[in-house]
């Protein structure tokens, strides 16, 4: 995995796919209107793109 910016297989959709995951382990999001989710989806979004970086084998 390349850039997360040009990289096609870095998508919402993946995004959404692991907070599915998460979900049906029982994760939950935490409770506190739009702006905490966004806030937090945006932290989870950094966290997926250093898995997937690690799980390709690149390191800094």
């Amino acid at each position: 995995m390349g850039n997360t910016i040009t990289d096609p297989r870095f998508t919402p959709l993946l995004v959404a796919e692991v907070q599915v995951v998460l979900e049906k382990h029982g994760y939950r999001l935490p409770a506190g209107g739009d702006h905490v989710r966004a806030l937090v989806l945006a932290r989870v979004e950094g966290a997926i793109q250093n898995l997937s970086a690690i799980f390709e084998g690149r390191t800094w």
